[in-house]
């Protein structure tokens, strides 16, 4: 499992929280949503390595390993990537592919101390970057248990921002 920090650090972390009777996870700024009961994630992943073909054929399968960040935001509102908080991977096939683009399916896991998220989407990408998308939350573990929503997806060639709506 991802370690950024030692155990007594987000064991303290995870105390104070729980001490609070809050639901919010303070590594990963879950704010409330819309409606009682969601929560939104907004996070942002830098590519380490990747195995994407230069020019995928229909069949090609790839993977791609990222840093996870959470997002902030600087003071002409772009986003950036913030404090590291884990790790994620992609696991992507090619099962269209045009001279003009590619329409890929992937699964996604976001991966930190609190749990993991899966993530599975069909993404159009054609032309240049970036290419928005939408992907379902399929599941997770320890804090993400259970865990269902929807997440919209930018992705920008050398990573993605992420802003994860979960039920």
């Amino acid at each position: 499992m991802f370690r950024d920090r030692p155990r007594r650090t987000m064991s303290i972390a995870a105390a104070a929280v729980a001490a609070a009777g809050a639901v919010t996870i303070s590594v990963l700024s879950l704010q409330p949503a819309a409606a009682d009961g969601e929560k939104d994630l907004r996070l942002t992943t830098v590519q380490k390595v990747g195995t994407e073909p230069e020019h995928p054929r229909t069949g090609d399968r790839w993977v791609t390993y990222f840093d996870l960040h959470s997002t902030t935001t600087d003071k002409d509102g772009k986003e950036r990537a913030g404090k590291r908080v884990g790790d994620a991977s992609d696991r992507c096939d090619v099962v269209l592919a045009r001279y003009e683009g590619t329409v890929v399916q992937c699964e996604r896991v976001l991966r930190t101390d609190q749990g993991t998220l899966v993530l599975t989407s069909l993404t159009d990408r054609f032309g240049r970057p970036p290419y928005p998308t939408t992907a379902a939350v399929t599941g997770g573990t320890g804090t993400y248990a259970g865990a269902t929503g929807e997440a919209r997806l930018t992705l920008n060639g050398d990573g993605a921002s992420y802003r994860i709506q979960l039920r």
